[in-house]
């Protein structure tokens, strides 16, 4: 006589795999005061919606990131700002500090607040 064996191939439930591998969200403050990195904000928060914000303090040199769209593949994040100007930047994470790079080179690290 045979058994029926009961298959165990059922399907897990669909999560938002965006929210749980998007290593960037939350508030990150600047700790660079390297000349290069003046452009890019001492405050940035991503949103888990691809929606980013940024604080900085009032300077003559206008802001990289402002305010607009990101999304990350892998160790890269593209960032649209307001003026709807869209760059690649890589970026690595190391416990609560990212390093983010420029096309230029210029690496400036934020720390998770």
């Amino acid at each position: 006589m045979i058994s029926p064996v009961e298959s165990a191939c059922r399907r897990q439930p669909v999560k938002d795999v965006s929210a749980e591998t998007n290593v960037l969200i939350g508030s990150w403050e600047k700790v660079s005061g390297l000349k290069c990195s003046e452009v890019y904000p001492n405050v940035i928060e991503f949103s888990a919606n691809g929606i980013y914000q940024t604080q900085s303090e009032v300077t003559s040199a206008t802001m990289a990131w402002d305010a607009g769209t990101y999304a990350v593949d892998r160790q890269i994040v593209t960032i649209s700002n307001t003026q709807e100007v869209s760059k690649h930047y890589r970026f690595v994470i190391k416990k609560e500090m990212v390093t983010f790079e420029d096309d230029q080179g210029c690496k400036f690290p934020y720390r998770r607040m």
